[in-house]
C-alpha cells in the first residue's frame, strides 16, 4: 500500500503514526464473493454445498480479511469498543428477537416445544433456531478480536513472531477441543483462536501491502493458491468448511493442519484473484456493495431464502430426492406434503418480521455509528 502518512496523524500504541484508512476495492469484492457463497450454501434450492465444496475457506477468509485491513492508531479499548458496535449489537438485537418469536413459531408450525433459548444464546446459536443465520460468526470474531488486538502490534512487523503467534493460536485450539470433549465453549472460543491465527496472518500481509493491487504475477499466484486449496480439499474431504472440531471428534488430529493449510491458501489466493475482479466495471460495484453490507446480508438472508423455498416447495420445483432429504432431516417426513395455508401464512409473516427487524437494526446501528463519529469529531475539535 502506498498511502501517505501526515505528520498530524495520531500515534498508535507502538508510537508509529496511523496510516490513512482507505477502503480497498479488492477486499470489499472478496467479502462480496464470500457472503454470496454463504447465502448459496444455505439455500436448499441451490442443490449443492457451495460453502463446503467450492469455498471451504469462506469463514476463515472473513477472519483473514479482518486482520488484513487492520491499521494502528486506536487504543486497545477503542478497538474492542468499535468491534462491539460492529458485531455484538446485531447479535444481541437478533437474539432478543429470536427469543421472543421462536417459541411461537415452533408451537404453531412444527407443534413441538422449543429448546432452551437462553442456553442457545450463550452458545451464540440462537439465530440458527429460526431458520435465520448462524450468528456464531459474529461472536466468534469478537472473541478472536480480544486476543488479536492484544498481540497484533507486537508481531505484525515480523514474520517469525507472526508465525509463532499463529502456531500458539492453532495449538490452543487443539488443546481446547481435546479438553472440552464435546462440551460447548461459550461463543465458540475454540474456533475464535483458529480465526485469530488467520487474523494475524492477514495483519502481517496487510502491513507490507502485499496483494493489495492488481498485477499479473499476483493473479498467477492467486490461481496457483486456489488450485492448491482445491486439491487439498479433494484429498482431505473432511476439511469441508475447515471445521477443526470434526477432526478432533474423529481422532484425526493431523486434520487441523490440513484445515489451516486450506484456510491460508484459499484466503490469500482469493484475495489475489479479487484484485482483478475489482478492476472489472460490472463486477466491482455489485460485489463491493455486498461486501460492505455483508453483516446485514448475513443477518437477513435466510428470511429471503425461506420465502423462495416456500414457493418452490409448494409448486413442485424442487427435485423429489432433494426435497425428501431436506424434509426427512428436519421433520422426519419420508414424503413431501404440501404446506397448509396457515403454515404458509405463518412462515411468510416470520420471514417478513425478520426483514422488518433487520431494517430496524440497520437504522439503530447507523445511528449509533453516527453518534460515535460525532463524539470523536467533537473531542478532536476540542
Amino acid at each position: 500500500m502506498s498511502e501517505s502518512v501526515t505528520l498530524s496523524a495520531p500515534l498508535s500504541e507502538t508510537g508509529e503514526p496511523e496510516k490513512k484508512r482507505l477502503r480497498l476495492d479488492s477486499v470489499d469484492v472478496m467479502k462480496g464473493v464470500l457472503i454470496l457463497a454463504v447465502v448459496l450454501s444455505h439455500a436448499w434450492f441451490a442443490k449443492g454445498n457451495i460453502l463446503g465444496d467450492y469455498f471451504p475457506y469462506s469463514m476463515p477468509a472473513f477472519f483473514f480479511l479482518a486482520g488484513y485491513v487492520y491499521r494502528p492508531g486506536r487504543t486497545y479499548v477503542q478497538n474492542i469498543g468499535r468491534r462491539a458496535v460492529q458485531l455484538l449489537i446485531p447479535y444481541l438485537f437478533f437474539s432478543i428477537y429470536c427469543n421472543l418469536l421462536y417459541p411461537v413459531y415452533m408451537k404453531l408450525v412444527v407443534g413441538s416445544q422449543p429448546m432452551d433459548l437462553w442456553t442457545a444464546t450463550l452458545k451464540s446459536d440462537a439465530m440458527n433456531m429460526l431458520m435465520s443465520t448462524p450468528m456464531w460468526f459474529l461472536t466468534s470474531l469478537f472473541t478472536a478480536s480480544i486476543v488479536f488486538f492484544a498481540v497484533v502490534n507486537f508481531v505484525r512487523k515480523s514474520w517469525v513472531k507472526t508465525c509463532i503467534a499463529m502456531v500458539v493460536c492453532v495449538g490452543l485450539t487443539l488443546v481446547i477441543e481435546i479438553v472440552k470433549k464435546g462440551a460447548f465453549v461459550p461463543w465458540h472460543l475454540d474456533y475464535a483462536l483458529f480465526g485469530c491465527a488467520m487474523m494475524l496472518l492477514g495483519a502481517c500481509l496487510g502491513y507490507r501491502g502485499l496483494f493489495s493491487s492488481f498485477h499479473w504475477k499476483t493473479l498467477v499466484l492467486g490461481l496457483v493458491l486456489l488450485l492448491a486449496a482445491a486439491v487439498l480439499n479433494r484429498l482431505f474431504p473432511g476439511s469441508n468448511k475447515t471445521s477443526v472440531v470434526q477432526y478432533i471428534e474423529n481422532g484425526k488430529l493431523y486434520g487441523v493442519l490440513t484445515c489451516f493449510a486450506i484456510a491460508v491458501t484459499g484466503s490469500v489466493g482469493l484475495l489475489c484473484v479479487c484484485t482483478l475482479l475489482a478492476k472489472i466495471p460490472i463486477v466491482r460495484p455489485v460485489f463491493a456493495w455486498m461486501g460492505r453490507n455483508s453483516i446485514w446480508i448475513l443477518c437477513i438472508h435466510y428470511s429471503f431464502i425461506m420465502i423462495v423455498e416456500l414457493w418452490l416447495f409448494n409448486h413442485g420445483k424442487l427435485s423429489n430426492s432433494l426435497t425428501q432429504i431436506v424434509t426427512k432431516e428436519i421433520f422426519g417426513w419420508g414424503f413431501v406434503p404440501p404446506d397448509k395455508f396457515r403454515d404458509i401464512v405463518i412462515k411468510v409473516l416470520v420471514a417478513l418480521a425478520s426483514i422488518g427487524f433487520s431494517a430496524i437494526y440497520a437504522v439503530i446501528h447507523n445511528a449509533i455509528k453516527r453518534k460515535i463519529k460525532a463524539s470523536r469529531a467533537a473531542r478532536a475539535a476540542g
